[in-house]
């Protein structure tokens, strides 16, 4: 008998376990004495979660009117008491306050998801009744998850779209990605300062307008920017309280396509992004001949991005 060793043992295994027989294609074969097809011991479908991670941004649902029409009161300076008054109208002449031109945003159109579940069809390939029944399940859940991760990809455009406003608008800072302590207590800094500034009036939005303290604030960034700052910086804090970022932190893997680059992060008053369901239906229809049915989502939203919130976009050189 050979005298086992560890190096032997992970030779024999690699030659065990074949690399080629896992996760494949089909290979039929037929080492029984009947010669007939050896049978798929289990079936199995291994899934993760689809889920539309910005929640907070989903706005109230617009079943009539489709365009959202913002509009925006500014406040009015004091003048010294005594300054002279209007012949024409004297103390009763109008002193109307000013207001900013009105912003729209409209529909994004509508979009349909479609999906087919054949007759007669996936049983084929079933080995019970549960197992045909959890294929067909799954596709009816797809259908689901593709309008859910739809709607996250939309919503992470808008953040996008928001962060290429606020660079033209110049409200943006460049500063480096985190990348060390030093980078990290950098940006940290930086983001309490802008937090500190929403906390009062300010002129933080699109507008330029004196607008109001933010009441909530979210910080969107891309993801590996937090790994970086929690552990380079928080982590190695003596008092982590005064490092902590005084803002909800939210990890997203993109903001879309931009126009801008090197816009890693978003600082932003969340009532100033949403995203508006117009309409969903899912609507079904068989088909005799084909003896299939077809489920279609169909949906329609509207994206509104505030020009009278705080918001702040950050990027790298």
């Amino acid at each position: 008998m050979a005298k086992m060793t560890i190096s032997g043992l992970q030779t024999l295994a690699k030659t065990y376990v074949a690399a080629a027989k896992q996760a494949g294609t089909w290979t039929s074969s037929s080492d029984n004495l009947y010669k007939a097809i050896d049978k798929i011991g289990k079936m199995v479908m291994i899934d993760g979660q689809f889920i539309d991670k910005l929640p907070e941004l989903d706005g109230e649902d617009l079943p009539l009117g489709k365009t959202i029409e913002e509009y925006f009161i500014d406040l009015t300076l004091p003048e010294a008491y005594g300054t002279i008054i209007n012949a024409a109208g004297g103390d009763k002449a109008p002193a109307l306050p000013t207001v900013e031109n009105c912003s729209y945003s409209y529909s994004l159109g509508r979009e349909k998801i479609k999906t087919t579940v054949p007759y007669n069809n996936v049983e084929r390939a079933a080995r019970s009744v549960e197992d045909a029944s959890n294929m067909i399940t799954k596709i009816l859940e797809r259908l689901g998850n593709s309008y859910e991760m739809f709607k996250f990809a939309a919503k992470k455009q808008l953040l996008g779209n928001a962060a290429d406003k606020a660079v033209t608008a110049k409200l943006v800072t460049t500063i480096a990605l985190p990348t060390d302590k030093t980078t990290s207590e950098a940006f940290i800094k930086q983001i309490k300062q802008d937090v500190e500034t929403a906390s009062f009036p300010n002129e933080g939005g699109l507008n330029g307008s004196l607008i109001g303290a933010a009441p909530e604030l979210i910080l969107y960034v891309k993801k590996g920017v937090m790994p970086v700052v929690e552990v380079d910086a928080l982590a190695g804090a003596f008092n982590e309280g005064r490092l902590a970022i005084p803002a909800k932190i939210k990890v997203v893997d993109d903001f879309g396509s931009m126009t801008a680059t090197n816009v890693y992060a978003l600082l932003v008053d969340p009532r100033g992004i949403k995203l508006h369901r117009d309409y969903h239906a899912i609507r079904q229809s068989e088909n005799a001949d084909g003896d299939f049915i077809n489920y279609v989502d169909h949906s329609e939203h509207t994206g509104f991005i505030s020009k009278n919130v705080f918001i702040k976009a950050y990027k790298s050189e």
